[in-house]
């Protein structure tokens, strides 16, 4: 499947999967529309890198079943979409895949409407349900691509979901806790900021997609873990990748604004490496961007870039991809499907110019 198709089968997935939840809420009108319309916007926007490396996981493990791929793969975008969006309220982030994030889309309906009561809470409290919407829309997604499914083979892609998403959730708990602890320890993190990125991260962007795309095409459970195995440092590749476009990237790439992670205070290799290496005097600078303006952060990235972290980060990317590649040579398949793996590698992890 070429790759304007793959995207178009998913785009028809995701937007079935969302339909048919309005269709379940649609007795309640208006009230459900509040709650389902940035949810459709979010969803109908992305990448769709997960998915598509879960389809091209699936054709190289020998598999057949294109069709319920493609519903597994938009399940995957769907329990994505509801990671985001209660990422962003955890986060308190104003913006998401260049649209406004959904609690601050629905506070500042609150706002024009001259509701009662704070709006801030009311778009908190209903993007946590729009998030489990999401999740809603993402589990029936789920069992519809499995109808039909040989009893063995969909046990198999089933458990492999639930462990993606509990470990995801889990490592979004680790990410919270890693937060809370004193940014002056963060030089000696790099274990637990690791276990972060394998759980949060790596779980479901690489890890939880080519398992179930090797799930899905039948394959024993050895070669399922050998292809989880692949997933490991390419996931940890992918969010070093993205944390470095998180300090020096543009809003056009990330769709969030450029230097968000830091002003966040996000716990990643990058600020653990440059405390690591700055004088007090940089160190200060890097704590004051933290729910900095726009100055502080700006002075932080200074300091990402004159110490080193940048490049450093760029060597542990290179490290981890060729890992993910050496794991891949362990499994057998079509020169032609390793070749498009590995494609799909570089451009996932290789500096964006």
């Amino acid at each position: 499947m070429d790759e304007e198709r793959t995207s178009a089968s998913i785009d028809r997935a995701v937007s079935s999967a969302m339909n048919r939840i309005a269709g379940f809420v649609e007795p309640l009108a208006a009230p459900a529309d509040e709650l389902l319309a940035p949810l459709t916007r979010l969803s109908s926007r992305g990448k769709r890198l997960r998915a598509k490396l879960l389809l091209k996981g699936h054709e190289a493990a020998g598999g057949g079943r294109m069709d319920a791929a493609v519903r597994v793969a938009a399940a995957l975008e769907l329990f994505q979409v509801a990671a985001l969006v209660h990422d962003d309220v955890v986060d308190d982030s104003d913006t998401r895949r260049g649209l406004p994030s959904t609690h601050r889309a629905i506070q500042d309906l609150h706002t024009s409407s001259n509701w009662r009561g704070d709006s801030a809470r009311f778009g908190t409290s209903s993007a946590i349900l729009a998030g489990d919407l999401a999740l809603m829309a993402c589990m029936g997604e789920l069992v519809g691509a499995l109808v039909g499914v040989d009893a063995e083979v969909a046990t198999a892609v089933g458990d492999r979901f639930t462990s993606m998403a509990t470990v995801c959730t889990a490592g979004q708990y680790l990410d919270l806790r890693l937060a809370a602890q004193p940014i002056e320890l963060l030089a000696e993190e790099r274990e637990a900021i690791l276990a972060v990125m394998r759980a949060k991260t790596a779980s479901y962007t690489t890890v939880g997609p080519l398992a179930m795309g090797a799930a899905l095409a039948g394959c024993p459970p050895e070669q399922v873990d050998a292809w989880a195995a692949v997933g490991v440092p390419l996931g940890v590749a992918f969010q070093l990748r993205d944390d470095v476009l998180g300090v020096v990237g543009s809003e056009a790439e990330t769709g969030k604004p450029a230097g968000d992670d830091l002003r966040e205070g996000k716990r990643t290799l990058l600020l653990g490496h440059a405390f690591s290496v700055a004088d007090a005097q940089d160190r200060e600078r890097l704590v004051n961007a933290l729910d900095g303006d726009a100055e502080s952060v700006a002075q932080a990235v200074d300091v990402m870039v004159r110490s080193g972290t940048i490049d450093a980060a760029e060597a542990e990317i290179s490290r981890y991809a060729s890992e993910a590649k050496s794991n891949l040579e362990a499994i057998s398949m079509t020169s032609l499907h390793r070749q498009r793996l590995l494609a799909f590698f570089d451009a996932t992890t290789v500096r964006v110019a």
